[in-house]
């Protein structure tokens, strides 16, 4: 991912926002604010053999969301293709590197302080020998405009390459004149991990430097880091520093995008009035719900990160085009078939005239069945009321893989329930050299360190049955739990306010005679999203509600094996927190063997009233008939969706389903070193 050694170096005026969606939404005037934006797509290169399909599909779509937001068209620059398809009234040019920074230069000239320039970059990143030495003999991070080459030993660089000292200077004269500067970038610079399945599965944003010719050896230049500059600005980051930027096809029509810009510009087109923080925490919930686990984390950084995106006031954001019986939004707009939809007459209308359901779903678009009563004035707008949830579960499995199956893929299909030889799958199975492994859309193979992708025997028809059941189970309900703890506002997003919560902190274990776990002594250190702990370590976890209303809590665990189980509360012991009461858990954590392990702890919080039966998430990933026959509907409906024998993909969660709250926490835990 570009951009973390980037802020470190330039301290610049960025606003990293990757932005992307599909649907035809009505343009929205422009406001006061000037914003100009300059958006670059690189999907075709001239002299590298690494052509992606995304980038010039997503600035088509970041245009449509800038000027939902309130930017017009002839303040839109576009450095992409000839085939891009655009807006009508964008300016159009190639995306060289001259082009790019002479426009960057030109569009900073023409603002005046206290406008906002965007600059949005999809395309190919990679690192190059750091040449002047600013920084501390480390490496640049480099973008590839359209006429990148490789590596130049006359020149001792990327020939072509745009690097993060051709930023700062734009970064430093947007601030000399009190000009924010808007970043947005979806490419990456780290490939780590990743396993090609093919062009037609999934493509990192990514050239590693052998493939552009760097030299394992090149002296580094020597000089001082560049000063800092002051401002306001915020990074929005594709993924961790360590991690892929992905571009994935979408729908039957094989529409590729960046995963990062689908998920946050979908967000803003639903929500007019979300925080940088907010927009990034709600992509990577979506980017999440889609694979079960976050193949891709992305991040947010900057003085400017708690305050409200930009365009937030444009009226109508979250209202979607209608035409007849077509929704202009479909899947890259994150539409699922079964959700209900408020019908307006008018954009800015604020009573419905009628609902529908979605019936089927497009990459742009999608069919609606108008419920009775039916709508007396035409509809023009509609508005997500209840998003239905997607965990459905798919695979297919790669020709090396199927060869290892004994009894082929016909004996495994008579064993499960849900789809192994799909088009469009969830995941992919995938052979190791000793073993078959399941892997996500990405195809990273222990994208989190070895033994990571669930393993699924040598070959065994009936073992690769079992775990698979079992490895669906899990990711259907953490797709589900991903796509629910966005709440339900606005068809999938709530805003943070005071809401139950879990905070996780690790202790380093101790042992005592036998090397057994011993009572610990020493600091108890906050852990949050991924952490790392070792044998005899130990886990609080600590329960609040802070709200009025009562809560029922309850802790998951999802071991090595993806079995699910319930931590707290035990048997026969209340789990509803009072409104003002806390309640601290401490947990053992125990690895025997001699490799790393990897697990979860997810904390589910469900609002409960006075004297309602109490809602424990105990039997989930247990058939129906196991379960108890008075559960709450929530417990029912996760339940559902993670028996084999119900789930079936798309669901209504039950009302009242956006109170579920969610915290998770994954750890990767070391064995004991003395084994």
């Amino acid at each position: 991912m570009l951009g973390r050694t980037l802020l470190d170096m330039l301290k610049t005026k960025f606003l990293f926002a990757a932005v992307f969606c599909a649907a035809h939404f009505a343009a929205q005037p422009v406001f006061a604010q000037q914003m100009r934006a300059v958006l670059v797509g690189v999907s075709d290169y001239l002299y590298l053999d690494a052509d992606l399909e995304g980038p010039k599909n997503d600035v088509g779509l970041m245009a449509r969301t800038l000027m939902m937001r309130g930017i017009a068209a002839p303040d839109i620059t576009v450095l992409s293709e000839s085939d891009a398809v655009l807006p009508v009234g964008v300016v159009r040019a190639v995306p060289d590197r001259a082009t790019i920074l002479a426009t960057l230069d030109a569009s900073i000239e023409q603002a005046a302080q206290g406008d906002t320039l965007i600059f949005y970059f999809s395309g190919h990143g990679a690192q190059a020998p750091d040449k002047d030495g600013d920084e501390g003999g480390g490496l640049d991070e480099i973008f590839l405009p359209r006429d990148a080459k490789g590596w130049n030993s006359a020149t001792g660089d990327v020939e072509n390459a745009i690097l993060d000292d051709d930023f700062a200077q734009v970064a430093r004269a947007a601030a000399a004149k009190g000009v924010a500067l808007v970043a947005i970038l979806d490419a990456c610079h780290s490939g780590t991990g990743f396993r090609a399945l093919g062009d037609d599965a999934a493509r990192a944003r990514y050239i590693s430097p052998a493939a552009l010719g760097v030299p394992d050896q090149v002296a580094q230049g020597e000089g001082a880091a560049p000063p800092e500059v002051e401002g306001d600005f915020v990074y929005l980051y594709a993924a961790q520093s360590d991690q892929r930027a992905f571009e994935y096809p979408v729908g039957t029509e094989r529409q590729w995008h960046g995963d990062f810009t689908r998920a946050l510009t979908g967000l803003m087109r639903e929500v007019p009035d979300l925080t940088y923080t907010q927009l990034v925490q709600a992509a990577a919930q979506r980017m999440q719900s889609k694979a079960g686990q976050a193949v891709q984390t992305p991040d947010v950084e900057g003085p400017m990160a708690d305050t409200p995106v930009f365009g937030g006031d444009a009226p109508g954001v979250s209202r979607i085009a209608v035409a007849g019986q077509t929704l202009k939004a479909g899947l890259l707009d994150d539409v699922t078939a079964n959700s209900t939809l408020d019908l307006f007459a008018g954009l800015l209308d604020s009573e419905p005239v009628g609902q529908a359901v979605v019936e089927k779903v497009n990459a742009n678009d999608a069919v609606l069945r108008y419920l009775d009563p039916f709508p007396t004035v035409k509809v023009a707008y509609a508005q997500i009321a209840n998003r239905a949830v997607d965990a459905s579960f798919s695979v297919s499995i790669t020709q090396d893989a199927t060869t290892h199956i004994r009894g082929g893929i016909g004996a495994l299909t008579a064993r499960v329930d849900f789809d192994v030889t799909s088009a469009d799958p969830t995941h992919r199975v995938v052979w190791t050299g000793d073993r078959l492994a399941l892997v996500g859309r990405d195809g990273v193979l222990d994208g989190q360190g070895a033994g990571a992708s669930p393993r699924l025997g040598s070959g065994d028809a009936d073992v690769l049955a079992m775990r698979l059941t079992q490895v669906a189970g899990r990711i259907r309900l953490e797709r589900a739990l991903a796509q629910l703890g966005q709440g339900s506002r606005i068809g999938g997003f709530s805003l943070p306010s005071s809401k139950p919560s879990a905070a996780f902190k690790l202790q380093v274990g101790e042992t005592g005679p036998q090397r057994r776990c011993a009572n610990p002594s020493g600091p108890r250190l906050d852990a949050k999203g991924n952490a790392t702990a070792s044998h005899c370590d130990i886990l609080q976890v600590t329960l609040k509600n802070p709200t009025a209303g009562m809560v029922d809590m309850t802790v998951l665990y999802i071991d090595a094996e993806s079995a699910i189980s319930m931590l707290w509360p035990p048997q026969n012991l209340s789990n509803r927190l009072e409104s003002g009461a806390q309640k601290t858990l401490r947990f053992g954590l125990r690895n025997d063997g001699s490799t790393p392990i990897y697990e979860s702890v997810i904390v589910l919080s469900v609002p409960a009233t006075p004297g309602s039966p109490r809602t424990r998430f105990a039997a989930l990933g247990t058939s129906a008939a196991k379960r108890a026959t008075n559960e709450p509907p929530m417990a029912a409906f996760l339940g559902n969706l993670t028996d084999p024998a119900t789930s079936r993909g798309f669901s209504l969660a039950p009302k009242g389903g956006g109170g579920l709250a969610v915290t998770r926490l994954d750890l990767t835990l070391t064995p004991d070193p003395e084994h």
